[in-house]
């Protein structure tokens, strides 16, 4: 093999390395924050097993990000008074249950742990009514005054 091949193949590893560290960083990172928790995601009807996500939640919404990638965007979005959970199947033997999320860009079904579902479904019940304090829904952009 040439001098030249060996860099390549040098420079290649390396930035497979550098990627596969900052998936797990952000995974760690992202696990050890309060208000998350792991799932399974998938779109209802699938019957695949579905994309393993890191669900974060806080005052404002709920956020499901991809495991296996470096983007910091969450994949799926969804305002916390929007949210709607509904069981699709009674729990499992593992402990898991699937959940239908509606509120977001998409109805999507979580497989996900069930005290963390407890959790879920706890902090989308305690949220305050639209319309008041900061829970205000902007209004549409063609409604919106101009100021010039």
């Amino acid at each position: 093999m040439s001098p030249w091949w060996s860099a390549v193949v040098a420079a290649v590893v390396a930035a497979a390395l550098v990627i596969a560290f900052m998936v797990w960083w952000r995974w760690r990172t992202l696990v050890r924050t309060p208000g998350t928790f792991t799932a399974r995601v998938r779109k209802p009807g699938q019957e695949s097993r579905g994309v393993l996500v890191i669900g974060r939640y806080d005052e404002a919404g709920l956020d499901l990000m991809t495991v296996a990638s470096v983007d910091p965007r969450p994949r799926w979005k969804a305002s916390r008074h929007q949210l709607r959970l509904q069981r699709v199947e009674p729990a499992r033997q593992d402990g898991t249950v699937t959940v239908r999320v509606d509120g977001g860009p998409s109805p999507i079904e979580l497989n996900i742990d069930g005290d963390a579902c407890a959790g879920l479904s706890a902090w989308v019940e305690s949220g305050p009514s639209v319309g008041f304090g900061t829970w205000r829904e902007l209004p549409s952009r063609s409604h919106r005054r101009r100021s010039h």
